[in-house]
């Protein structure tokens, strides 16, 4: 009984949040300041590349389970209706594109030429 006593104080001081020492010269804050920012960028780009590489692979998913049932992805969303109800879904930010840049082409409009 000790033992899981002293892991579950172990686990809690991990927990705690430590406060963050600074440098006190301004050159090497706005150092530090520059490379957070940098870092920032680069976090924020990587989630727009997951937001994009997530959408597509929702849509494959989506055209793959209607060309499996051989129904176009309309007539698979009020099948998905009729089964499951009018569930609200969340609204997926409107400035995102398809991760190859090309305008996405709806299921069975592609050109045959």
């Amino acid at each position: 009984m000790d033992s899981v006593a002293c892991r579950l104080i172990e686990v809690n001081n991990l927990n705690d949040k430590k406060k963050k020492r600074y440098p006190t010269d301004r050159l090497k804050l706005h150092a530090l300041l520059e490379k957070k920012e940098q870092d920032l960028i680069e976090l924020q780009e990587e989630v727009e590349e997951l937001r994009r590489l997530v959408k597509q692979a929702d849509h494959t998913a989506i055209h793959a389970t209607a060309d499996m049932y051989n129904v176009t992805p309309e007539q698979l969303a009020e099948i998905m209706k009729s089964i499951f109800g009018e569930k609200p879904l969340p609204e997926l930010p409107k400035d995102l594109t398809v991760a190859s840049g090309e305008p996405d082409i709806p299921h069975g409009e592609e050109d045959e030429s």
